[in-house]
């Protein structure tokens, strides 16, 4: 085999059973598509979806001996991803091994401070990756960081493919959609999928690493000719869109909502909307399309917080737009996040009430959680805030930063609060109970009940990870190297010519 990519596990989120999706890895898929269509053999190892432990790795890569391995990275999975890279040269020493995601983007250095890694990809990681398996000189690859006499070297951005169409669809044939589900509350019909119209996102938002990126769309056309393909060759029949701002490029959704509703197929689909980017038109397209659910990141419900989070979404604006989902019966997934900078305990009541007074009909909420590459790592860093870099705790259940004005025990215990105080409602109880269109979608509610409600997280015993937890990044940082004296943000890298 020419090249293996690898997703490695999330071991923090194994108890939380249904309530996390596990859903297949589309960036490795993708790079897995674009690879073969330059004529390489290539194998995926999805770690997290197959269960994999360290012995069965061990023993695939000895089975199939890969001149490239590439293994995505985020900050969750960071650690695992070092051990998998240690497991590779450890196996086979002349391997190269190749590393992508928003975490290595964000903290390029940190990774090749392990000697089992060669390369940090930038960016995009389909050309790349074809550049570096067909031997072009590591210099003149663009987005590229890596090693030399002492120094780590980072070549300019790669230029952004703008046509997304020019990458093949997802080589979804590596890997088996029976490891796969989607998240409790999130489906009507199985098997489902996740898919991607767009790449990038215009908004602000200091939490995420997708803030301020170039927004770049797929042809509808295409999108539901792919659709057409898994439901036909795999009986998909639910379509996770994972996309950050879905609805933002309006012309194209709604031309993707005329093209699927006169496929007639037998499709259910969800998808992210922006409170500010949401209509009437759009909403009534998108339910006779097939789709039954969308998911809105509101945030707070507090204007100060969520002006200082870079979302200064008017709060009206949000109650439109559920107003006009359930208008035209869709459902509404609020997410939301608490502990966010310069929160206290009456701006989450204010998250809490305003959840309950727009009447979403899923309530999700997070801990706020400060990713590599973000403005909010950046401001927790240079404000001595930060609690610790233990990567592999960075799983948005954890409070990771120092506030004067508002303590861990206060969020956590604000979190089980607004759980119960939302969802222990007759009003709601009865909304799900008539959702629940099978035994299955009973049971995710059973366990999300357990958990979120009754704190029970009941460890999953199909399968032993206790060989990715328990780890240290130290103990994997081999090579001395200095890290830059000032930290990066995910969308300057991608935009400024170099940095060092």
């Amino acid at each position: 085999m020419d090249v293996v990519l690898i997703y490695p596990p999330w071991p923090v989120l194994d108890d939380r059973l249904m309530l996390q999706n596990s859903l297949p890895p589309l960036g490795i898929l993708s790079i897995a598509a674009y690879l073969e269509s330059k004529g390489q053999a290539v194998g995926v190892y999805d770690v997290h979806g197959e269960k994999l432990d360290d012995v069965a790795v061990r023993e695939r890569l000895r089975r199939d001996r890969p001149r490239f391995v590439g293994i995505s990275v985020l900050t969750n999975m960071s650690i695992p991803a070092h051990k998998i890279a240690r497991i590779c040269k450890e196996e086979l020493p002349d391997t190269l091994v190749v590393v992508g995601g928003v975490h290595a983007e964000a903290l390029p250095e940190s990774m090749l401070r392990n000697s089992a890694i060669d390369l940090v990809v930038r960016g995009d990681g389909e050309v790349a990756m074809s550049e570096i398996v067909s031997g072009r000189p590591w210099t003149e690859i663009e987005g590229l960081s890596f090693r030399q006499e002492g120094q780590v070297i980072h070549n300019p951005p790669r230029k952004l493919v703008m046509d997304l169409d020019t990458y093949p669809l997802p080589a979804y044939h590596l890997v088996d959609f029976k490891n796969y589900f989607p998240a409790v509350g999130s489906y009507r019909n199985l098997p489902a999928i996740n898919m991607l119209m767009t790449r990038g996102c215009p908004g602000a938002c200091t939490f995420c690493n997708s803030a301020r990126t170039t927004l770049r769309s797929r042809n509808p056309a295409n999108v539901v000719e792919q659709i057409k393909m898994l439901n036909k060759k795999y009986g998909i029949r639910q379509i996770q869109f994972y996309d950050d701002t879905f609805t933002v490029m309006k012309r194209e959704v709604l031309d993707f909502c005329r093209l699927l509703e006169a496929a007639h197929l037998d499709i259910s689909w969800i998808a992210y909307i922006r409170g500010d980017c949401f209509s009437d038109a759009m909403a009534a397209a998108m339910r006779r399309a097939g789709c039954h659910q969308v998911l809105m990141g509101v945030e707070t419900g507090n204007a100060e917080v969520a002006e200082r989070m870079g979302k200064p979404i008017r709060l009206e604006r949000y109650r439109e737009a559920v107003a006009i989902a359930h208008r035209h019966g869709l459902e509404v997934r609020g997410s939301f996040i608490i502990g966010s900078m310069g929160e206290t305990w009456q701006s989450m009541m204010d998250t809490l009430n305003f959840a309950m007074e727009i009447d979403v009909d899923l309530f999700q909420l997070n801990v706020s959680t400060p990713f590599p590459g973000t403005v909010l790592f950046k401001e927790c860093v240079e404000r001595g805030l930060l609690k610790h870099r233990n990567w592999y705790r960075y799983g948005q259940g954890e409070v990771l930063y120092e506030q004067p004005q508002l303590s861990a025990a206060e969020i956590l215990r604000f979190e089980k609060y607004a759980f119960r105080r939302f969802y222990l409602r007759p009003k709601v109880a009865w909304r799900m109970l008539k959702r629940a269109a099978n035994v299955q979608i009973l049971k995710d509610y059973f366990f999300a009940f357990s958990i979120l409600l009754l704190g029970k997280h009941k460890k999953n015993t199909s399968h032993d990870w206790s060989c990715w937890s328990g780890l240290s990044e130290a103990e994997f940082q081999d090579v001395a190297l200095s890290e830059p004296d000032r930290l990066r943000l995910t969308y300057q890298l991608r935009q400024i010519p170099e940095f060092s």
